[in-house]
């Protein structure tokens, strides 16, 4: 029960005591409204970002086929010939050996060489020269091819020869240095001949070409 009223007795004084001047006391101002809350900002919307176009390697153009040009035929001038060498025809030589080049000569079909021809004519030069009006055993060959037989001035020929009327030429002469004695029967001529036809034609040929036609 004390501590009831101990309690009453303190709360009157302390309201006395609230009451002091005996003044109201001021209604209490309303306090200042609390701050609206600021509602959580909501992202700010982002905007597009214009996006660089990418560096774009030119473009390979492709060819354009072009048409060909029909091109106008031109007209070619004709080239000029030229003249062809003619090669000379091989000519029949002459009875007497005909000369074939180079101090050579055809006869009886072959190509008598005189340089080789003066070595064949070492076999015959015992007898025979070719000086005009120089003999020896045998008469001189000066002049020989075109001549008769049997003729020449200052020598004392065999019967058989003499009568013989041979004219001597590149082919009877070819005939005769083969075998002399079986071309003219009853010659006094001791040459055995020369078998070798290329060697007979030789040695005509160094025989016509060192005097043995007469100029």
């Amino acid at each position: 029960m004390k501590t009831t009223s101990f309690l009453a007795a303190l709360i009157a004084s302390t309201a006395l005591a609230a009451c002091g001047d005996g003044g109201e006391q001021p209604a209490s101002q309303p306090s200042d409204p609390a701050p609206a809350e600021t509602p959580a900002s909501e992202p700010a919307a982002e905007q597009p970002v214009a996006e660089q176009p990418a560096a774009t390697e030119p473009a390979v153009e492709e060819p354009v086929a072009e048409e060909p040009v029909a091109e106008e035929p031109v007209a070619e001038e004709p080239a000029a010939e030229e003249p062809v060498a003619e090669e000379p025809e091989a000519e029949t030589p002459p009875a007497g050996g005909g000369a074939a080049g180079d101090g050579q000569f055809l006869i009886a079909g072959l190509t008598g060489d005189p340089a080789a021809g003066r070595r064949v004519f070492v076999r015959c030069q015992t007898c025979h020269v070719i000086e005009e009006g120089v003999n020896r055993v045998g008469p001189s060959l000066y002049g020989i091819f075109g001549r008769t037989a049997g003729t020449v001035e200052g020598f004392r020929y065999s019967t058989a020869n003499a009568e013989s009327g041979v004219v001597w030429d590149a082919e009877n002469m070819f005939e005769y240095l083969e075998n002399p004695r079986a071309f003219i029967p009853g010659t006094i001529m001791a040459f055995p001949g020369i078998r070798s036809e290329q060697e007979r034609a030789d040695v005509i040929a160094y025989i016509k070409d060192n005097g043995g036609v007469a100029q």
